[in-house]
């Protein structure tokens, strides 16, 4: 078949040279460049190998695709929510990959959340895409300053040995290509080019792509993951000036702010990437969580703006590590871990007292004080005194230690719920819990939040 003239393509390419591949690898040669993502949808499903898409041609050595993780890069590049996502996958990628659906570990269409949100940022983007190419050459050019490394990467796509497969990146690539197609029902002629590294021949076309797995495995594994508290840290300071927008921006202001200037729990809690913070003490990324999830009741209930929610949950954590008797200063010198007994720092712990936040509402406007006061803090310190007692997990007037922490099944996998349904089942209680099966502790836990809620209610009636 005569080639088209049309079918020759070159894109111009950088070639970096490393100097630790080894000796086998040299050899082969590998590139950087931006690939438009359609061209790149168009090349690696196989569409230049037949008049429509050729679904034997979808191949990489990951795993079966995750749509809801590509529907939510989708919305991230956006920066809006995707209404209707499988509907929208479904008019998109049906003709890519529904002929595969028979096939093991697929389905089509796939299942996912019909409204899919989006995270903000001032600059959606992400980082390159690693991508096997066989059936295409890398030709130098010359430079009029004799500089190396400028080239142009050479491919005819109607050539039947062609064969692109995606190394790392098959989300992203999806993900790029459905925020496209979604733009394009509002504006027409969007294109985007997504950074790519582009390695040649590492593995022959009809063999298994055991080099390319290597890489794969070298950039997921060896290349460690930047800490998710390191992270969370790093959003404020990235949103400069800016007002914090939503429930999870207010809980990574709030969150910071207690781990550096507010409340018992400045200094201690832990940036484990950086090393920072006291060990066995709660991550801010997992505080951050934990606060997140409570933003939108506080205000309801009329704890509102960032200093008062702030100062709020700064007395409720005092009041908890009182009532505790575990109590440990952070401005202790040289402090860098917890008695190892010492459990009410923990994760799973604060988690379950700040998901407590509505009870103790609900205890303060009861007795009909200040919600920020020192009398608030007496009355909840005593509150959850109590509750600690009467949940029996009080021991010589402290909080049980971590051995008997443990024997309780409060770590481990389920531990979290049987931890704060124990909290919740005695939060109007005068007696002991007693020793009663797991499922009537819950029943007592799902009925007191009613109360809870059924009080509060009638209070901002």
């Amino acid at each position: 078949m005569a080639k088209s003239k049309n079918s020759i393509q070159r894109l111009s390419v950088l070639v970096p040279d490393n100097p630790f591949a080894s000796e086998e690898l040299k050899s082969k040669r590998h590139c950087l460049c931006a690939l438009d993502v359609d061209q790149l949808m168009n090349l690696w499903p196989g569409k230049p190998h037949s008049p429509q898409r050729n679904a034997r041609k979808v191949k990489a050595i990951q795993r079966s695709l995750d749509w809801k993780r590509v529907a939510q890069i989708a919305a991230y590049l956006l920066q809006e929510e995707i209404i209707d996502a499988p509907e929208k996958i479904d008019k998109f990628f049906k003709g890519i990959y529904e002929p595969k659906k028979n096939e093991p570990g697929r389905q089509w269409p796939p299942k996912v959340s019909r409204v899919i949100s989006s995270q903000k940022s001032e600059f959606p983007t992400f980082s390159n895409v690693l991508i096997h190419v066989n059936g295409a050459k890398i030709i130098d050019v010359e430079l009029p300053d004799g500089e190396e490394g400028a080239a142009n990467l050479v491919f005819d796509q109607d050539d039947p040995n062609l064969n692109f497969s995606v190394i790392d990146g098959q989300h992203r690539i999806n993900g790029a290509y459905l925020a496209l197609c979604l733009r394009r029902e509002k504006v027409k002629n969007v294109a985007w080019r997504i950074p790519a590294e582009i390695f040649l021949d590492l593995d022959p076309a009809s063999g298994p792509p055991t080099k390319q797995a290597q890489i794969f495995i070298d950039v997921n594994s060896y290349q460690k993951k930047v800490d998710r508290s390191l992270v969370a840290d790093l959003f404020p300071t990235a949103r400069g000036l800016r007002e914090s927008l939503g429930q999870k921006e207010r809980a990574q202001d709030i969150g910071r702010k207690l781990m550096l200037e507010k409340g018992p729990l400045v200094g201690m809690i832990q940036i484990p990437g950086i090393r920072y913070g006291v060990k066995d003490v709660i991550t801010l990324s997992t505080l951050n969580g934990a606060i997140e999830s409570i933003i939108d009741d506080m205000e309801k209930l009329g704890i509102e703006g960032f200093e008062m929610q702030t100062d709020f949950l700064s007395q409720c954590l005092s009041a908890w590590f009182e009532a505790s008797g575990r109590f440990e200063d952070p401005k202790e010198k040289g402090k860098t871990e917890l008695n190892p007994s010492n459990v009410v720092y923990q994760g799973r712990v604060l988690i379950s007292i700040i998901d407590l936040i509505p009870a103790m509402i609900w205890k303060l406007k009861k007795s009909k004080v200040q919600l920020v006061s020192d009398k608030a803090s007496d009355i909840l310190t005593e509150w959850l005194k109590g509750i600690i007692k009467n949940a029996n997990l009080m021991e010589n007037g402290s909080f049980i230690d971590k051995s008997k922490f443990k024997s309780l099944e409060y770590l481990g996998s389920g531990g979290i719920g049987r931890f704060r349904n124990s909290l919740w089942a005695v939060i109007n209680s005068s007696e002991r819990l007693g020793k009663i099966k797991e499922e009537k502790v819950a029943a007592l836990a799902k009925a007191n939040r009613d109360m809870v809620w059924s009080g509060l209610s009638k209070m901002r009636g």
